[in-house]
């Protein structure tokens, strides 16, 4: 990447991660004239940091996405963090696949048999209970991420339920990063506006698994019909 002066450096390195509003504002201000110049490097070093961080399960990319609505808008860091945080987790995915399915089953043995319970019960609709896992907070995203292929979720329903069903947090994210004059804090995130426009998202992300049970039930319904007559 090209240099960066040493005040900025400075200040990269002392508020990163950030643990306060005032220290995502100073990342921003700092990485904001650097985008600028070089937007495509700076995107390219966001989802190479975002993808390291969720592969390996670090904390800190909410803050990841606050500064990519910061330095990008809404619409174009909603895109980014959605597509980062896909790949970040189809990274920890494959991760697991090759080294960490003993470390796992050691760790969560109970809920891993849970978890493959569920996805037996669900193997004709797996695309709408990742979707739903994603949406709602019933496991951690963490364990999603991990246990998906020790319990045999194909990676294409895992991939494309990540993308819709995490679309609510990642837009109330970038959204509220474009936006930060107005947070006094980073528990602003979770007042009654950003959860109001995080479950207006969630609706808009569940409609495909709604759409999809009703049809199937009125095709059983006709199939029923059919057998009547």
């Amino acid at each position: 990447m090209p240099r960066l002066q040493a005040h900025e450096l400075h200040a990269l390195v002392h508020n990163f991660p950030p643990s306060s509003l005032p220290a995502v504002i100073t990342l921003r201000d700092t990485l904001l004239a650097y985008a600028e110049t070089y937007p495509k490097t700076v995107a390219v070093g966001i989802l190479m940091l975002y993808s390291i961080m969720q592969t390996f399960a670090i904390p800190g990319t909410i803050s990841l996405s606050l500064l990519s609505g910061a330095l990008y808008g809404s619409t174009r860091g909603f895109l980014l963090v959605a597509a980062v945080s896909t790949a970040g987790s189809c990274s920890c995915y494959g991760m697991s696949c090759l080294l960490w399915r003993p470390i796992a089953r050691a760790v969560w043995a109970d809920r891993i048999e849970g978890f493959k319970s569920e996805v037996a019960k669900r193997r004709h609709d797996l695309l709408s209970y990742i979707i739903f896992l994603r949406v709602t907070p019933m496991l951690p995203n963490v364990f999603i991420n991990v246990a998906s292929p020790i319990v045999g979720v194909p990676l294409l329903d895992f991939a494309l339920g990540t993308l819709i069903g995490c679309a609510p947090n990642n837009f109330m994210a970038a959204h509220a990063g474009d936006h930060l004059s107005d947070l006094d804090s980073l528990a602003d995130l979770y007042n009654p506006r950003m959860l109001l426009l995080g479950l207006t998202v969630g609706c808009i992300a569940l409609l495909p698994v709604y759409m999809k049970h009703r049809h199937d039930k009125e095709r059983a319904i006709t199939m029923l019909a059919q057998k009547i007559r």
